[in-house]
């Protein structure tokens, strides 16, 4: 069974190069580190983990909370947010270990209590709903960062989210610019999830900016499901005259597809829509539906190399709080002009 002697010796490089690559503990060159992984491919070395972790005192695994219900859609985004996460730190020499809260506070404060025993070095989080308070106790050896969500009841916590507000501002200015007045939407309830507050706030300054008056009844909140987001949509074709419509979530979205169908009601002859976020569904949909994207793999690509920065620099200064990242409206075939 080959050794680290070997891998050294195949490398032309010296053990304590070799174990640098293996463990990311100093810098070394690309071309070095190329060198080091094709003689470990060659000869089928694996490094001893385990022995690693005693000796350091670091396990090089990360975990990761994301809150994935039965029924959720957005478990395409959260991959994304996943690949972006292991690109990072596959590259660094580092595992990913995930877990799920199923979007339940109590339940997301036990699966990190799991990852704490299982020595994770770091957190990222992409919070429940729910009081985060317990968060600093649990964690205050650990270095961890929020993402997609800002986590309620805490901080002064590294957090990295999309900019939902003006995301939402521009598709909305979108639909203005293209004459529409009567601009409806489908929003979460107000004031219980705070991502689908600022795409709300969006809509509002959007309105106010382009000079069209506010009317309660084009407003139609609802719970995040297929069948929440028909009904809403339902009630506002049947109690409105809007003749354009922004849903700022997806699985509502689809709820707002499914009665448009059904009520033959065709897009954009008969309606405009833009939607909050880009699923591959959207694109093959005909017609091809307008929608705000997400940066997903750069969110997580981020949120892994902020959380790297911080643990192995401790004495880094620069100061914790909310970053929001640019999102994107990509203009297809569901909007035309009034």
């Amino acid at each position: 069974m080959s050794n680290i002697k070997d891998v050294a010796k195949m490398a032309n490089v010296s053990i304590s190069t070799v174990s640098h690559v293996i463990n990311g503990t100093r810098f070394v060159s690309e071309e070095t580190k190329e060198k080091v992984r094709q003689a470990m491919e060659s000869l089928n070395y694996v490094p001893n983990v385990a022995a690693f972790s005693l000796r350091t005192k670091k396990s090089k695994n990360i975990g990761v909370v994301i809150p994935i219900t039965k029924d959720e859609t957005s478990n395409v985004f959260f991959m994304q947010v996943m690949q972006g996460i292991e690109t990072v730190l596959s590259k660094n020499g580092y595992f990913l270990v995930l877990s799920n809260s199923k979007e339940d506070i109590k339940c997301e404060e036990q699966e990190i209590k799991n990852l704490l025993m299982r020595q994770v070095d770091g957190v990222i989080i992409a919070s429940s709903r729910g009081d985060h308070s317990f968060i600093h106790q649990l964690l205050e050896e650990k270095e961890y960062v929020f993402i997609d969500r800002v986590p309620e009841g805490i901080s002064d916590v590294d957090c990295i989210i999309s900019d939902g507000e003006s995301g939402s501002y521009e598709a909305v200015r979108y639909l203005a610019e293209l004459g529409h007045r009567k601009i409806g939407v489908l929003c979460d309830i107000i004031g219980e999830y705070p991502n689908s507050d600022r795409r709300y706030q969006g809509y509002l300054k959007a309105l106010k900016d382009s000079g069209i008056p506010f009317r309660r009844e084009y407003v139609k909140e609802c719970q995040s499901s297929i069948e929440s987001g028909y009904d809403a949509t339902r009630r506002i074709m049947e109690e409105t005259d809007i003749t354009a419509l922004y849903v700022v979530s997806n699985v509502n979205a689809m709820g707002a597809l499914q009665y448009f169908r059904e009520a033959h009601i065709s897009i954009p002859e008969d309606i405009s829509m833009v939607i909050y976020d880009d699923y591959s569904w959207a694109k093959i949909y005909r017609p091809p539906l307008t929608v705000i994207r997400q940066e997903a793999f750069e969110m997580g690509r981020k949120s892994a190399e902020l959380l790297l920065k911080r643990m192995n620099e401790p004495d880094l200064l620069e100061e914790r709080g909310l970053i929001q990242m640019k999102t994107t409206l990509i203009k297809r075939e569901s909007c035309r002009p009034i």
